[in-house]
């Protein structure tokens, strides 16, 4: 799917993550606090989301191509651990998710943010996705043009036998006659609602009414 404009936007990061995030992140049992959470993808938009787990006693990996952003993520909490390279080099993909896996142990549940949405990707990765797969798109694929787009996809990635598959879709926020995109920190806090929901599809912001997508 094509990319949009909503990822990595300006905003910076706070040290210390809105409560809101926080909170999102213990919903579960203190058993479901002990797993391990993968992020692909997770250095940029998805930091504050990664720094929440931690805090709140997730063991979290996360996959990204830039080493600075990772040394930068990794020294804000001792749970986190980084992997440098890029999901789209499938065999580097397949050794990082197995190295995470003998670092931290196995995958509990892995959050992707992947700018293509390969289904064919996305099926691999889920293969080491122990109880739930959290796939973030961007709002293009709520087009209501072509609303057979999400469910085609889905079909396309969709293993019973597999993780509970999560779909988080990065929409914008309305304010009066304007518009814009989500701030990392909505990302962060909307994505970690979609991981933790039981339904299927999460809107992060809104994506009505469409002719108001920035």
């Amino acid at each position: 799917m094509p990319r949009d404009c909503n990822q990595d936007q300006p905003s910076v990061q706070p040290p210390v993550i809105r409560s809101a995030i926080i909170q999102m992140a213990v919903m579960n049992t203190t058993i479901e606090q002990l797993g391990h959470d993968l992020i692909i993808g997770g250095s940029g938009m998805l930091a504050g989301l990664a720094q929440a787990l931690a805090q709140n006693g997730r063991r979290v990996s996360v996959m990204a191509r830039s080493i600075t952003k990772l040394n930068r993520l990794a020294a804000q909490h001792p749970g986190i651990q980084t992997l440098a390279l890029n999901y789209q080099d499938r065999p580097a993909l397949e050794r990082g998710l197995k190295d995470a896996a003998e670092r931290s142990g196995p995958i509990t549940r892995c959050i992707a943010w992947m700018h293509d949405d390969d289904p064919d990707r996305v099926r691999m990765i889920m293969r080491h996705a122990g109880t739930v797969y959290c796939h973030v798109m961007g709002s293009a694929s709520a087009d209501p043009a072509q609303p057979e787009r999400l469910a085609q996809w889905r079909d396309a990635v969709a293993n019973p036998a597999g993780p509970t598959l999560r779909i988080a879709v990065l929409g914008f926020v309305v304010e009066g006659a304007s518009s814009r995109w989500l701030t990392n920190t909505e990302i962060s806090e909307g994505v970690g609602r979609a991981l933790e929901s039981a339904d299927p599809v999460t809107i992060v912001g809104t994506v009505t009414p469409w002719e108001k997508r920035p």
